[in-house]
């Protein structure tokens, strides 16, 4: 078999792994179990996963169940505790310890913060974002997979495009976006026809054909407002509420019927959440 069609028939074989993790964020998997899925032997899927994914199996699976943990920890109703079950931590001080070694703060102060963040009214008033305006003057080429769901959910697709790098026609050194077309607070999840819709893209060249299952995009020409934040993907709806609640109807500009724009400066597979970086663009009228 050629090297691109072995790459291929690992990149469907992981895919199903990739799959099974989304679908199961919190439930704990063996390496022998995933193997299994991947038609691999465990010896060769631990390290074939690793080359092809940028991390271990045992850290996709950490980050997914601290990802998740992220966003209960925002429910009131849910006790520390139980958070810790749901994130598949059989004892809370070891689900302490890892998501103060990922977030930067213990989940009893992260509930605080964003508690806080919710119960003072002047708070994003008081946030600090550094508006940056910037100018396109061609269009950003990208290849994109499709999600529909939550918005949390859209690390699947990324994977989806990892796995099939090989097959796309990249620039050099590419950009990694999302793009985001439908406010969550006006659409109700979970009815046929009414989920959330995302890409997660990659930079490629102009004239590109792209494999099955994904679909050209661009991000046009023109200019944006943007603010960068330093964080976990879970907090960025307050980055949000900023840049479009306060500082938009302050600022005397006019937004354009874009969807919402996410550039990705570091990789969530070796960068810690409270050391993300993500800049959030806002299409303006020029």
């Amino acid at each position: 078999m050629s090297k691109a069609r072995t790459q291929l028939d690992y990149s469907r074989r992981l895919l199903k792994v990739v799959q099974v993790l989304w679908q199961n964020p919190t439930r704990q998997f063996t390496t022998a179990q995933l193997a299994e899925i991947a038609h691999f032997s465990p010896f060769h899927f631990h390290r074939v996963y690793r080359e092809m994914m940028g991390e271990t199996v045992a850290a996709t699976q950490q980050r997914l169940r601290l990802h998740f943990a992220s966003r209960d920890l925002a429910c009131e109703h849910l006790s520390q505790e139980r958070v810790a079950q749901r994130a598949g931590y059989q004892s809370s001080a070891a689900f302490v310890r890892a998501f103060a070694a990922a977030y930067g703060v213990t989940p009893g102060a992260y509930r605080r913060q964003h508690l806080n963040a919710l119960q003072v009214k002047n708070t994003l008033e008081n946030t600090m974002y550094s508006i940056e305006f910037r100018t396109l003057s061609s269009p950003i080429n990208l290849a994109a997979r499709r999600h529909l769901g939550a918005y949390l959910k859209i690390g699947e697709a990324f994977s989806h495009l990892e796995l099939a790098v090989n097959q796309l026609p990249l620039v050099p050194n590419p950009r990694w976006f999302g793009l985001f077309y439908d406010d969550p607070a006006n659409v109700q999840q979970g009815i046929i026809g009414a989920e959330l819709r995302s890409d997660a893209c990659v930079e490629i060249c102009e004239q590109a054909e792209l494999p099955a299952d994904f679909h050209k995009t661009q991000i046009p020409a023109g200019r944006y407002a943007l603010i960068e934040h330093r964080g976990a993907y879970s907090e960025l709806d307050r980055a949000y509420q900023w840049l479009i609640g306060t500082w938009l109807p302050q600022s005397g500009e006019v937004p354009l019927p874009l969807p919402g724009i996410e550039l990705y400066l570091n990789d969530p597979c070796n960068t810690e959440p409270k050391d993300l970086r993500t800049e959030i663009w806002l299409a303006i009228a020029g």
